[in-house]
């Protein structure tokens, strides 16, 4: 079961619309749906509201997003403890490619010596 057939579960099992979950977590009815539809991943600060308000862990929504993630990217992007670099990574949608990942790991390097 992926990460939006869980929340999908999880959802309808508390006997609440996208709506009312959105409320309680503090996003919108688009972006539960989204997630429900596996076309964005919830950032690290919203997947723990997500899995407080539905009485299950985080880990139990994240068991596949690390397979989904491992098969459509190659880990492009270390997150070396930069909450916003992490929160940002997150929330890329599971569209990108293996190329495109790799590229804008590419930018992140050519960026990163530059500072150096």
């Amino acid at each position: 079961m992926d990460f939006g057939e869980k929340l999908i579960s999880l959802r309808k099992k508390h006997r609440l619309t996208q709506k009312q979950l959105a409320k309680k977590i503090g996003v919108t009815s688009s972006t539960i749906s989204k997630y429900e539809n596996d076309n964005h991943r919830p950032p690290i600060f919203i997947l723990a509201k997500l899995a407080d308000e539905l009485g299950t862990t985080t880990d139990f929504l994240l068991d596949d997003v690390a397979g989904l993630r491992e098969k459509n990217s190659v880990n492009a992007f270390p997150l070396i403890g930069n909450p916003e670099l992490e929160k940002w990574y997150l929330e890329l949608p599971y569209s990108y490619s293996e190329e495109e990942l790799l590229l804008l790991k590419k930018i992140s390097e050519v960026l990163g010596n530059r500072n150096n």
